[in-house]
């Protein structure tokens, strides 16, 4: 007995002995001081662990509190469940706190690859929900002024108050707007890992987990960001059960325990031969990442063939990131958002890139059932191609119809050429135009451009009444 003591206080040792220098950097922006995290030096403070291993059935054994008893500890005691019925009446709603994706007492993923601007979208959103209102419409979010922790392994703390700084500037906010609700702090060289292996297991370290569910408490936070998720923990990302445990027992248990919203900002591995786009599955690691979230979302550049239908360059094209939500198992699938990336000059001289909403144009903007007729019109003639090499091209005559920069000789804008042939292909499609193939007067094959039978819907209501009683 006396050795088998000995022996599991000689494991505890050397688990202490790799829990040890957990803490956090400080910050001039709101940031958490370093002293108010413990440094976990003395094993006592958080209890001994002992391995027992793995159990008759196989199963990875993890625990997050002492082990190390002197008579054999007893399982934790669990209420059987009880027959269900549950008036809905009585169950809370879902709390979004933002876009449908900040969900009170969940963890959100973000997933993008290097260069999608994850960390400033972070920011973007980090600050609207700060002062209760979108920063580029000025829109006023429904859940209000919000408590935010912005924490990052990635970048130094001078590097975030850029971001933050540009952020601010670009959309006029002012530290009143703020009013001491923001936190933003690098962890870079003083890491918060939620878990850690303690001889090949994955462990909660529960001051580490002490530290943020204290932070998020005493000031009030309603969501903590998470920038990348590699920088806090330091398990196997690749293994299931270990991160089955940092999402659930780790950041999971944090937000449900404070009733805040998590977001994780997680990094795509390597992409398949031939795959364009990132999707929520590319997740780099486990698959239980991504299935242990609530709401999981993708970011992307704009494809070559959706910047060729709007006439962009390449260099313009990479400005433009799609936003897409790949995982919503709280609701229907999000539709697809934009973010286009602009540069603020800051009054240091750096140049500091800030994310701004963007839409696609609308190509039919202005267009008119008028315009319409003028093409059948136009059409109905016989001498228009549908070829855009000819000068009789009928998308020359719109275009100047329309007051389009583009002729068969002259200046051609990217833009309008592709707004022109939107336009062309959805009245091809419509069967407000068709094609007609026949010979010109060379004897050559051509394909001409003629009115379809598409015939503008008529109204069936009756005609508004006018009564002179009034």
């Amino acid at each position: 007995m006396q050795q088998h003591a000995a022996d599991a206080v000689a494991i505890a040792k050397r688990a202490a002995a790799e829990m040890r220098a957990v803490g956090v950097i400080s910050s001039d922006i709101e940031s958490p001081r370093r002293d108010e995290i413990p440094a976990v030096s003395d094993p006592k403070e958080f209890g001994e662990m002992a391995d027992t291993g793995r159990g008759a059935d196989g199963e990875l054994d993890v625990t997050t509190e002492s082990t190390v008893t002197e008579a054999t500890e007893k399982p934790k005691v669990r209420p059987a469940p009880a027959s269900w019925w549950r008036d809905p009446a009585t169950i809370p709603p879902r709390q979004s706190l933002y876009d449908g994706h900040y969900i009170r007492r969940a963890i959100g993923a973000t997933v993008g690859a290097g260069g999608r601007a994850k960390t400033t979208r972070g920011v973007y959103e980090a600050v609207c929900m700060t002062v209760g209102f979108d920063i580029a419409t000025k829109d006023v979010l429904p859940e209000g002024k919000l408590r935010v922790w912005v924490c990052n392994g990635e970048e130094d703390q001078d590097e975030l108050d850029r971001r933050v700084a540009a952020t601010c500037q670009r959309y006029g906010i002012t530290q009143d707007d703020l009013g001491d609700r923001l936190f933003v702090q690098s962890v870079r060289d003083n890491p918060l890992r939620i878990a850690t292996l303690v001889n090949n297991r994955p462990v909660i370290d529960q001051a580490v987990l002490k530290y943020m569910a204290d932070f998020i408490k005493d000031n009030g936070i309603d969501v903590f960001m998470l920038d990348p998720l590699v920088s806090f923990h330091g398990v196997m990302e690749n293994d299931n059960g270990h991160m089955d445990l940092v999402i659930k027992e780790g950041f999971g248990a944090i937000a449900n325990n404070t009733n805040s919203a998590g977001e994780m900002f997680h990094h795509p591995g390597k992409a398949k031969p031939g795959q364009p786009d990132t999707s929520v599955e590319d997740g780099r690691g486990a698959s239980a990442i991504l299935w242990a979230v609530r709401s999981a979302r993708v970011f992307n550049f704009m494809t070559p063939d959706e910047a060729a239908k709007l006439g962009m360059t390449e260099d313009d094209r990479k400005l433009h990131i799609r936003i897409a939500n790949g995982k919503a198992n709280m609701g229907p699938l999000g539709k697809a958002k934009w973010m286009k990336l602009v540069v603020e000059d800051l009054v240091n001289g750096d140049h500091v890139a800030v994310a701004s909403p963007w839409s696609p144009p609308d190509p039919f903007k202005g267009v008119t059932t008028i315009d319409m007729e003028l093409a059948r019109t136009l059409a109905s003639t016989g001498e228009y191609r549908a070829d855009m090499r000819s000068p009789k091209w009928i998308g020359f005559a719109l275009a100047s119809h329309f007051g389009l920069s583009l002729s068969h000789k002259g200046h051609r804008d990217p833009k309008d050429l592709a707004r022109i042939k939107t336009i062309l292909e959805m009245w091809l499609k419509n069967k407000v135009l068709e094609i007609d193939e026949r010979k010109d007067e060379d004897g050559k094959d051509r394909s001409f451009v003629i009115p379809g039978p598409f015939k503008p819907e008529t109204s069936t209501a009756p005609a508004a009444a006018y009564s002179d009683d009034e």
